[in-house]
Order: structure tokens, then C-alpha cells, then sequence
């Protein structure tokens, strides 16, 4: 008994040590992805205002812009790999279930994102798979749900619309393209310091040779669940083949915006939660093979975190803003 006592009380001391460390990377990624103050304090179902304080907000997003200009080798390398990536045409995709567009465009104008400079769709695509991700079209990126996500028990217009804001929080940030000119940027940093290290090994070795030679990486499915259940079965599709690894830090932003997004539709960002209840290990299965994707465990877990830390909020973009003005007053 004694014994049980000591495992049962040394698997407590984990999950409290596991629970603190959480806690800190929590934190970071708010100070470092958290939108902008202006945007929490939108007045409450403003979409479009919200949207727009979002991006006028993001320092982050202006940082890489400007980095990208510099048009070098990792700025080169990330869009030759962006550019390769297979683009979308929904007008000719045999699974995209054209009775349900009306739905998906109405759905952009209450979200506010069709009266933003940008271009971008919404689709919903006849699938088995549970999923919602987002794909680059010719002009811009797509938003695609899958008919198996908009039938899922618990699913409401407003869990709907924060897949939505999430996938859109993807397309919005360039999250693709940001992906490769990290790699980039990683691998150019690797390949310089294995380079320096080469060199003072063999200044290492030439110096050895010397001294030995001295020494020796509210949705109402109703009119439309027609339209998805009766589809011919031959047009399903599997998702994952046109989703994008993004990165684990890339999932919780896009979490962490579509929380504020309904918070500011609704008052409280508990829906996007349930609606990450609702997706369940049906999904996190799905991206088994996808090492670096948070479970929706972790990603509840944070934004529950946020719930409960109401006072945190993005202090990288406020250095990078005044990191900014500095420089532009410099000049």
C-alpha cells in the first residue's frame, strides 16, 4: 500500500511540474501572438472593425513584410517554395458542393472577412473526413469544411464560423509562405555555422598536425443537409493530401485569434472551445502523422489558460512597434 501511495503521489508531482512548464510556454505564446490591445477593445460584434484592427495591429506580420523585400536567398527560397505549392480552383474541384456556396458566402459577410481587401472563399467539401483547412487559390487562399464536420453532433453556426476564423487567421497571416522562410532562414543559419565549424576544425586539425609534427527541424443544418447527404459517393475526397504542415506555434495563433474573433462576436470565446470539444481525437487521429500538430487537448488546455489570464497580452508587438518608430524617426 505504501508503495501505491509513493507512485500515485510521484504521478502528482509530474503532472504539477508538467502543468507549470505549460503554464510558461502559455504565456509566451500570448505575449508573442496575442492581438493587438486595439482589437480586444473593438465594441463587441464588430467583425469588420475587428478584423481590421487584427491586421493593423499585427507588427509581426508588417516585421516579415518588410523582411521579405529584401528579396535574398531565404526571401527567394520561401517563395519559389510557396509558388510550387498546388493552388485550388474551386470552380472546376468536383468536390466542392456548389448547393452549399450561398450558405458559405453568407457565412464570410457576417464574419466581416468579405469587406476585407483580400481575396479569399469559402467552401464546403463533400468528404467522410472530420477536418477544416485552408488552400492557396491563384489570387489568394480558400477555405474548405468538410460535409462530415458541418454534420457533426454540437455543431452551430457560430462553432462554424471559428473553423473559419482559424483557417482564415492562416490565409490572412501567411502562414505558408512564413513556414518556408523559417526553414529557410533555419537551414542558411545551420549550413553558416556547420561552415564556421568546418573551417575552425580544420584550422583545429591544421594546428594538431603542426604540434604532432613537433610532437608526435446557430447553424441550422436543416436546409441544407439535402444538399450533403444525397451527394454521389464517388466525388468524397481525402483532405489531408491538401493540408499544410503548419507549425505548432502557427496553430495556436490561429487558435488564439479565432477565440478573440467569437469573444468579440459573442461576448465569450467558449464556443471556438466547443467547437475544438466537437472535433475531438476523430482529428487529432487524422494528423496523427503530423508530428509537430498540437492535440486539441493542448490547444483547449491554452485557450483555457487564456480564459484564466485575462491581464496578458502581446508584448512582442509592442516592442517591435517601438522598435519601429525608433528607426523611422531615426530616419
Amino acid at each position: 500500500m505504501k508503495q501505491l501511495h509513493f507512485v500515485l503521489l510521484f504521478i502528482l508531482c509530474v503532472f504539477v511540474v508538467q502543468a507549470g512548464s505549460f503554464d510558461k510556454e502559455y504565456k509566451k505564446l500570448i505575449e508573442k501572438y496575442d492581438v493587438a490591445d486595439s482589437a480586444k477593445s473593438v465594441i463587441p460584434n464588430n467583425p469588420v472593425i475587428f478584423w481590421n484592427a487584427v491586421l493593423d495591429g499585427n507588427e509581426s506580420l508588417l516585421k516579415f513584410g518588410i523582411d521579405m523585400k529584401k528579396n535574398k536567398g531565404a526571401e527567394k527560397e520561401a517563395l519559389k517554395k510557396t509558388a510550387q505549392l498546388p493552388r485550388f480552383y474551386p470552380q472546376y474541384d468536383e468536390s466542392v458542393i456548389e448547393d452549399m456556396q450561398g450558405f458559405c458566402d453568407t457565412m464570410l459577410i457576417n464574419m466581416g472577412i468579405n469587406e476585407l481587401p483580400l481575396e479569399c472563399s469559402l467552401h464546403v467539401i463533400h468528404s467522410d473526413e472530420v477536418n477544416a483547412y485552408t488552400r492557396l487559390t491563384e489570387n489568394g487562399f480558400a477555405m474548405c469544411l468538410t460535409s462530415a464536420l458541418m454534420l457533426k453532433k454540437g455543431v452551430t453556426y457560430e462553432v462554424l464560423m471559428g473553423y473559419v476564423a482559424h483557417e482564415y487567421a492562416h490565409g490572412v497571416l501567411l502562414h505558408h509562405i512564413r513556414s518556408f522562410y523559417a526553414e529557410a532562414k533555419e537551414r542558411r543559419k545551420n549550413e553558416l555555422l556547420a561552415g564556421i565549424a568546418a573551417g575552425l576544425n580544420g584550422l583545429a586539425a591544421g594546428a594538431n598536425a603542426y604540434t604532432a609534427g613537433m610532437t608526435g527541424q446557430y447553424y441550422d443544418n436543416t436546409p441544407y443537409y439535402d444538399a450533403i447527404a444525397n451527394l454521389d459517393n464517388e466525388v468524397k475526397v481525402s483532405t489531408l493530401k491538401h493540408t499544410f504542415a503548419f507549425s505548432r506555434e502557427q496553430e495556436y495563433e490561429a487558435d488564439l485569434i479565432a477565440f478573440r474573433f467569437i469573444e468579440n462576436l459573442l461576448g465569450s470565446g467558449e464556443e471556438f472551445i466547443n467547437g475544438l470539444r466537437i472535433l475531438g481525437s476523430t482529428y487529432d487521429q487524422l494528423y496523427d502523422e503530423y508530428s509537430d500538430h498540437p492535440t486539441i487537448t493542448s490547444r483547449m488546455d491554452f485557450l483555457k489558460f487564456v480564459q484564466q489570464n485575462p491581464t496578458l497580452g502581446n508584448k512582442v508587438n509592442k516592442k517591435l512597434r517601438k522598435k519601429r518608430i525608433t528607426h523611422e524617426l531615426e530616419w
